[in-house]
């Protein structure tokens, strides 16, 4: 009979402890409040300040800058702010958080191939091209973006590698590229404010609620082109020569391309 005690006892402390520690998870992920950002399109984001991270929207033909802001609760997306081309023109945005003194940050993992995250995987035309600060030329922005706070990081890998050419030339770059990302997480009572437009816009702590900031600079759909990548030279201070991507081996049936990709200058700054 005491075996048959103990042993219920025993179960009974360990049902209580696996209810306990997956009612704790699950109360943290709630209380979470998350603002996740997602670049598409043509624009230089920008490593080159130590205190802040900028995001140039390149001002090209048939491109249309937008930003649209959702509210995400219990999978549902709501769009709170659709902000049109028209009101971004020529202005400079800035993205913070209040009485806040961390400053952004690009997420690493001790090996980049295990973790598809890892920031790294994103393509950065200074480092992984050229070796080399090539000066961004800001007459060529629509407007800018500067973000205080935020942790950078990969959101998706294209399907295909990429390799890079300029005619004759072959890069030593083939790889899978990757979608930047950034991401905050509010902390109660925090708000996160983004200042440079009419009016400010402010994303406040909200239990199990998400934020979704998609910032798009893209053309038609019908003239989604590869070749809008020399579109990134034209923005560019330093004469170099014009590597343009292609893709090197094919891994899946309709992959998912690198077209119109957001592109990392991690040397440059955007004033």
């Amino acid at each position: 009979m005491k075996k048959i005690y103990f042993l219920m006892v025993f179960f009974a402390i360990c049902g209580y402890v696996l209810s306990s520690s997956v009612d704790n998870g699950r109360t943290s992920a709630d209380n979470q409040c998350e603002v996740s950002f997602h670049f598409d399109g043509l624009q230089a984001i920008a490593f080159g300040d130590s205190k802040r991270v900028s995001d140039g929207i390149l001002d090209v033909h048939h491109h249309t800058p937008n930003i649209e802001i959702k509210q995400v609760k219990q999978g549902k997306e709501t769009t709170l702010y659709n902000i049109r081309a028209n009101e971004l023109k020529g202005k400079a945005l800035t993205i913070n958080v209040p009485n806040n003194q961390l400053q952004p940050i690009r997420y690493y993992s001790p090996d980049m191939n295990k973790d598809v995250q890892d920031f790294r995987w994103c393509l950065d035309i200074e480092n992984d091209l050229f070796q080399k600060q090539l000066y961004l030329r800001e007459d060529k922005l629509f407007c800018k973006i500067h973000f205080q706070v935020g942790e950078f990081f990969t959101n998706q890998l294209t399907d295909d590698k990429y390799k890079f050419v300029a005619g004759s030339k072959l890069h030593s770059f083939n790889r899978r590229i990757g979608e930047p990302a950034a991401r905050v997480q509010l902390g109660i009572g925090k708000n996160l404010v983004i200042n440079g437009l009419d009016k400010a816009i402010s994303l406040a702590y909200v239990t199990g609620v998400s934020y979704r900031v998609n910032i798009t600079n893209l053309p038609p759909k019908d003239m989604m082109n590869m070749d809008h990548f020399a579109f990134y030279y034209d923005v560019v201070k330093t004469p170099t020569t014009q590597f343009m991507p292609v893709a090197s081996k094919k891994v899946a049936f309709g992959p998912r391309p690198y077209i119109c990709g957001a592109a990392i200058f991690g040397k440059s700054s955007i004033n």
